[in-house]
């Protein structure tokens, strides 16, 4: 027997492909884990036809599903001894141009949720993701007590010595990290800056999005004029460069329209470092209730008052969101477990 854990894509740099790793690592302590996806730059990822050639009936699949699947039909056909689902939440189609592969991706794979009702245990990484799936598939098909959240990896590592940061400077380092993309309304952002160059908070972007299709999305007109007005850009770094540049950041902000998680953000907080968001309905389930978010109106001034406050905050609001996902985390795997030993 093998955990097959399966996604549409498996790639660097990924929040999903980056789960599907944490997840194998997780359950290679107990069992014989295999990736396999239907697209991957990472070595040892199996492609999905070949895998195929070997399956056994005897295997548990844990599925990773975040959009459409073009073996959603053949991978359902197959026969496993448990079926595990991990539900990343689909962007809703609205924030992509009508007729554009994004946006019909997302609405296949949502229409596609509805095929997703004979699974032993499923998963999704908040109540915002978990009540889009539950909206989609016919509710007679699905045991409720059988749906938990759990975070989609570890959001906080143990031996994390980084202490609070305080602001004594005069300029402060803002940073979004990210995909530059229609839903994560980066351009609300940069725009805010550009207006506001001569002010001591500085923005660098950190994005896994290459450079020329920054420059499309932006264009690069406006690409240029952010550079000129002191806003950096980070493409596609690798892991040590990106920390180093995170050590002199002083907070992490985000005007993103929808999230099923934000991956950047749970890492900042880890890091001491406080964050700045719209008040997205994925954090309800990890923020306490009284913290300080952003809003469209918000200008510089007020945004940079929301900073200290949620700064001379950052420890109790660290060990509340500690607290929160190191409970999920165990309740989550203690199920994958038990529905795999059952």
């Amino acid at each position: 027997m093998k955990i097959i854990i399966y996604s549409q894509h498996i790639v660097s740099m990924d929040g999903v492909g980056n789960s599907s790793i944490y997840f194998m690592n997780l359950l290679k302590k107990f069992f014989d884990v295999l990736l396999v996806a239907n697209y991957s730059n990472i070595d040892g990822v199996i492609n999905f036809n070949e895998y195929l050639k070997n399956h056994n009936p005897k295997n548990i699949l844990f599925y990773h599903y975040s959009i459409e699947d073009l073996n959603i039909k053949s991978l359902l056909e197959l026969k496993f001894k448990k079926r595990i689902i991990y539900f990343h939440g689909i962007t809703p189609p609205k924030f992509f141009p009508i007729g554009s592969e994004l946006f019909n991706s997302c609405k296949k794979g949502l229409s596609d949720i509805k095929l997703l009702f004979d699974f032993d245990l499923y998963l999704s990484n908040s109540t915002e993701s978990k009540n889009q799936f539950l909206d989609k598939i016919n509710p007679n098909f699905i045991d409720y007590k059988k749906y938990t959240n759990m975070p989609p990896i570890d959001m906080f590592y143990e031996n994390n010595t980084n202490k609070k940061r305080n602001s004594l400077n005069s300029e402060l380092n803002f940073y979004y990290c990210g995909t530059i993309i229609n839903h994560k309304n980066v351009n609300l952002l940069l725009d805010l800056f550009n207006k506001n160059s001569e002010n001591q908070i500085k923005l660098s972007i950190f994005t896994s999005t290459p450079k020329e299709d920054t420059f499309n999305f932006l264009e690069q007109y406006k690409y240029i004029e952010y550079l000129k007005n002191g806003i950096n850009f980070f493409h596609r770094l690798e892991d040590e460069k990106m920390n180093f540049h995170f050590q002199k950041m002083n907070c992490f902000i985000t005007m993103s329209l929808h999230e099923g998680f934000c991956i950047p953000l749970f890492n900042a907080i880890d890091n001491f470092i406080p964050v700045l968001s719209f008040p997205l309905k994925c954090l309800e389930d990890y923020f306490p209730k009284e913290y300080k978010y952003i809003s469209s109106i918000d200008n510089l001034v007020d945004i940079q008052k929301k900073y200290y406050h949620n700064l001379e905050n950052i420890e109790p609001v660290r060990d509340y969101i500690r607290g929160k996902t190191k409970d999920l985390t165990k309740t989550g795997f203690d199920l994958i477990l038990k529905t795999i030993f059952e």
